[in-house]
This record gives structure tokens, sequence and C-alpha cells, in this order.
């Protein structure tokens, strides 16, 4: 243990005599709250991030170098950053800064004022205790566990908290760095640090430590740069994505589950990856790797290194559920990514879809429409599922009050399901492929992929223009407004009226499909209505597949759900 580490080390203990770690601020434990003026003057290029872990002061020892260039004339940064750290210095080059640090906050001044276009490092040296995991991933931060041999198994997960609970960084989508980042992570030796991008280097950091050198050259999600350490077994082999890149394809499996994991990367990875290519796209990283790391906790999308913790078992459609999804993170999430988190259901309601569709592929229609009928009856609508207003991840996703919470996932899925059968396959997959790739022809394209922001208005166009028809109207009804659209059937002298209405009175020419004397036809909407003629409710099945997302009264509504319980 160095100096530095060994002064770290007594302090923590100090601390732990003393009084027990200060609670930490609201702010700090949110991420994507919408930025200030000060950080929104500048891009993120590069991250170098060094972290000393201390495995039995649940401590890091560290700095980290941000590398931005100046939207605007700057004289300040801002950073996001945990203010229990202790802060040794901050400097530029040669140069110490002065700088203000509150407990979410950290306001570096660069002693001169940067032009517009200007690039700069600063780099933060830094020790302390972060925060600890509660119940991960959901309830995120360092996740400090042992392997069922009792040796030491630490992990990374904190989507809802940013990345300022580990490094100083700007925690919002926007805030990702464009040209990646740099990771020197020293373990105790016999431990494994495994992370994002490629293995640079492994050296002797000294008193029986060992630094891993990670690095991505990739733009990434700031909460998807991850830490895993345990003792870990490698497991490899590689495969040809539809691009042509020879893909380095790396599970680390914590030793005690070495036959384990074997078993479940000889059942089931090549096949599932040769799906998504096939249904989606080229794989986005194949340049680095496609990496899964077996973690204390469930799961997450960690670029490269997705964490997976789901115990290698099958759901009941025959398939390990949870790294399919994290896989699916590496197109919905990775590559495209939200703009801001009012748009999260672009991650997952397109992540937990692409289950279902897997499901149709390998079972067929009765069992994709078997798993897509629960998650119908989990759609809550209390709340739009894609607000207007900028939200933060406690506000959407955590706090059932102010967000839709699980409708990201539940809402979201249907509503491609939806979506899909209204446009058609052919149509529904070229938009997907345009919003993940930016282009219907993601063969051409090489590693890496160009990752990009992405908004519900986004896909919104670009349905729109592959249908050649404005489709505003679907995405206004389903993500801007909480409650389902309703159908009323109403038997009049002329036949079977049928009538849309919506929470806010929208346009919505929803067609859909009505069995009549066992055939099969498509009835068109204008002015949200339609008429069937000379036809009675006995006369027609209407939807006869569930095909259209839509009030059923067998689905409680916000109001129902929350009468029942009290609320």
């Amino acid at each position: 243990m160095n100096l530095k580490s060994a002064m770290l080390v007594i302090a923590v203990l100090a601390l732990a005599g003393c009084a027990a770690v200060a609670e930490r601020d609201a702010r700090l434990m949110d991420s994507g709250l919408p930025l200030s003026d000060l950080k929104r003057q500048y891009d993120v290029l590069h991250y170098t991030i060094r972290t000393d872990v201390l495995v039995e002061e649940k401590a890091i020892d560290g700095s980290a170098t941000i590398r931005f260039r100046a939207k605007a004339p700057m004289n300040s940064l801002e950073l996001h950053f945990d203010g229990e750290f202790d802060i040794r210095s901050v400097t530029r080059g040669d140069a110490a800064l002065a700088y203000e640090q509150t407990a979410w906050n950290l306001v570096i001044d660069l002693g001169a004022t940067m032009a517009a276009g200007e690039i700069a490092d600063v780099t933060v040296d830094y020790a302390g205790q972060p925060v600890e995991a509660e119940n991960p991933p959901w309830g995120g931060g360092f996740v400090w566990e042992k392997t069922p041999s009792g040796k030491p198994w630490i992990a990374t997960a904190f989507q809802g908290e940013g990345c300022d609970v580990w490094w100083p960084c700007k925690d919002h989508p926007t805030g990702e760095p464009l040209n990646g980042v740099d990771l020197f992570i020293t373990v105790p030796d016999g431990l494994t640090a495994a992370s994002n991008g490629v293995l640079q280097s492994t050296t002797d950091a000294g008193d029986g430590r060992t630094t891993f050198h990670w690095k991505t050259e990739s733009a990434i999600n700031t909460y998807g740069i991850a830490l895993n350490i345990a003792p870990y077994v490698l497991i490899e082999s590689s495969y040809t994505s539809t691009n042509g890149t020879v893909v380095p394809v790396q599970f680390w499996a914590i030793e005690d589950h070495e036959a384990e994991a074997r078993e479940l990367f000889d059942r089931e990875f090549q096949d599932i990856i040769d799906w998504f290519e096939k249904t989606v796209g080229p794989y986005p990283w194949g340049h680095e790797k496609l990496g899964i790391a077996e973690t204390p906790h469930l799961g997450m999308e960690h670029q490269t290194i997705n964490a997976y913790g789901n115990e290698f078992r099958k759901d009941e459609w025959g398939f390990d559920w949870l790294f399919h999804h994290e896989l699916a993170h590496e197109w919905f999430g990775n590559v495209m990514t939200h703009a801001t988190v009012s748009d999260m259901w672009l991650h997952e309601g397109f992540g937990a879809y692409m289950q279902a569709l897997y499901t149709r592929d390998t079972w067929g229609e009765a069992a994709y429409y078997a798993r897509m009928f629960p998650i119908l009856q989990r759609i809550r609508s209390c709340f739009a599922t894609a607000p207007v207003e900028e939200m933060s991840d406690d506000q959407l996703y955590f706090n059932t009050t102010t967000g839709p919470g699980p409708d990201i996932y539940a809402k979201g899925s249907w509503a491609m399901h939806t979506l899909r059968e209204t446009i058609g396959d052919e149509l529904f997959f070229r938009a997907v492929r345009i919003l993940v790739y930016g282009t219907d022809r993601p063969e051409t394209l090489q590693a890496p992929i160009e990752a990009r922001l992405r908004s519900t208005d986004d896909f919104a166009s670009i349905v729109s223009g592959v249908t050649g028809e404005d489709m505003s109207w679907f995405f206004d009804a389903y993500f801007r407004q909480a409650a389902l659209p309703e159908l009323a059937v109403t038997e009049t002298d002329d036949g079977l009226l049928l009538t849309w209405s919506t929470e806010q009175d929208t346009d919505f020419p929803m067609p859909i499909d009505v069995r009549i004397d066992g055939e099969l036809e498509r009835i068109e909407f204008t002015d949200n209505t339609a008429l069937i003629p000379e036809a009675t409710r006995d006369d027609v099945l209407i939807d006869p597949w569930l095909d259209v997302l839509r009030y059923f009264p067998t689905v409680p509504r916000c109001d129902e759900r929350e009468d029942a319980s009290g609320g």
C-alpha cells in the first residue's frame, strides 16, 4: 500500500470510530437533473479515471482527469461530485486551481477564460468511501460482497444515482465522453478487474496489488462505465459480425460458478447474438468486445461489460431473459441513448420488447401473445410515459407518484407491439434501424458505430418518414398522455359505430382489425370514428389478436389501482 492509500485508511478508520458517514444529498443521489448554465457550457471529450480499490475499508483512492471542450467562453468548470470525498488537489497541468465543493457539486476556477472551441484537461485527486448500494441495481452505488468461497466480489451500479458517486463528471445523458475513457483499476493480487473496452495492460502496482488498464475510444453513457472485481475466470470465443468485424466474446464469471457459466455460454450466447444481428443489425462495439461480467446484483447495461447476476436461470420460455435484456441495451441504450431521462422508454421499452420478439421467433405467435398479455396487465397509465418536461431518474423511474415508473417497460413495449402491427414488420424494423444506426442499411457500417442521442420526437419523425404519413398522433396518444385510448362501440340504425377517444381529445386515427362472419377486415377511421354498416355486436369480434393497445375493463385504471391500494 502506498503512502497516500495508507493515509486514507487512517482517515477512514478515524471516521468510523467517531461517527457514521453523513447521509448523501438527494441531488447527488439523483441522475439526469436538468443542467445548470455552467454545465451547458462544455462537452466532455474524455475521462481518465484512476481508482485504487481498498477492499477492507470499502474505500477508493485515486483521481479523474476530465478533458472538455468549451462551447462558449467559460472561466469555471462545474461538475457533479459527491461532497463526502476528500479532495486533495485540483490541477490544470502544473497549476493548482481553486475550487468550491458542496454536497453534490464541484465548481472549479479555471484561472482564465477559455474561448469557445478551446480544449483543456483538469485533474481532481480525491479519496474516501463511495456511496454503498442499498438495493442494487435499483438502489445503486458500490456493491461490496463476498463470493461463495469468501473472496471479495465488488461491482458498481449507479444508473439512478449517476457517475458522480464515483468520480467528478457531468451527470446527464448529454455528458457522455465523446472520445471514450481510460480506466486504471488497482486491486489486491488474486482479483481481476473487468471493465469497459479493451484491456491494455496488467501491471504490478507493488504492495501485493495489480493495476488493470481498460480503454474504450467510443462515446459511452457515464452510467455505463463500470467496475467489476472478483476472482474471475475468463470464458471466451469470437464470432464474425454481419459487417465483417471479428468480435471477441468474453464472459467473466466468478470461479465458484465456472461450470454453470460455461453451460450458459455454450447454450445461448451465440444464438442470441445471431438473433440480435439479424433482427436489429451488427453489434455496435465489435472493435472492442462483447463482454459480460458476473455480478452480485441482478444486472445493468454497462457498455461492452454488461452486468449479469441471474444465476444462469432459464425463464418459462427456455432462455435467460436477463442476459437477453441487458444485451439488448447495447443497441437500445448504449448506441441509441435517450436525449433526456424523460425519453428513457426508448431504452427500456425496446429492451423489454426484444424478449417478446425473440420468444415469437423461437416458439411462434401463440407464445409471443402469451408473453405479451401479462405485460398488458401491469400497465398503470398514471403518468405520461415520455413527459414533455425534462425529468430526473428519481422523478421518472423511481417515484411512481411523479412519473411512469415501470410503464417505460410495459407500456413502452406494448406501444411498440401496436406500432409494428399497425405499419407492418418491414417498415417497423426499418424505423428501428434508423433510430439506432442513423441508416436503414447498418450492415454497411464498420465498428465502432457512432452513438447518438435520440428523443421520442426523433422516433416519431423517423416513423413518419418511413411510412410517408404523419404518425405524431400515435406518439402523442401513447407517450405524451397518461391514460390509454378508449374505443367505444355503439349499435346504431346504420350499423356498428366505433369511436376513439383520448385523454386530451387528440386525433387518433388508429385502424383496427375486426372479424366479421369469420373474415378479418381492417377498419380505417376518420375523425376518430368508423362505421361497420349493417353490423351488430354479435356479428363482430373487434381486434381478435389483441394488437391495439387501449383501455380494457379487466386492466384497472390508475385511479382504480389507487382506490384498491387505499392510496
